[in-house]
């Protein structure tokens, strides 16, 4: 089968790239790329270490993510200043800290409708 860059015209550096990542292609791809890197003198111990920690990096990075949480100062200006936030710039996930960080997202939607609640139940007590 044909690649395009073909593994043999890769730079060692991309060639790593793919054996570090081999769950995202095809396993005859990871073969010649094995194959390929053995022929440029990197043997498959190094290959194997650079994976293991690629993967000990990624599971890292997760458990940073899954830990992070928004500070008690920044759940009060949330809780404060978020629905007017969100009614100014017309973003309601303005509080999502991104992809992975699950912890952190549903805090940041919980304090959104809790300042929400706060907000309407202040204009209802004025306006009655």
């Amino acid at each position: 089968m044909e690649y395009d860059p073909p593994i043999e015209k890769r730079t060692t550096e991309q060639l790593i790239d793919i054996i570090e990542q081999k769950e995202e292609w095809k396993e005859d791809v990871v073969k010649m790329t094995k194959a390929e890197l053995i022929k440029r003198g990197v043997p498959i111990e190094v290959q194997e270490r650079k994976r293991r920690n690629r993967l000990k990096f990624r599971d890292r990075i997760q458990s940073v993510k899954n830990r992070a949480a928004y500070t008690t100062l920044e759940k009060i200006l949330i809780v404060l200043f978020g629905p007017i936030l969100v009614f100014i710039f017309q973003d309601l996930f303005l509080f999502q800290a991104g992809e992975g960080f699950k912890k952190k997202n549903r805090q940041g939607l919980f304090y959104l409708i809790i300042g929400l609640g706060l907000w309407g139940l202040t204009f209802y007590i004025i306006f009655s």
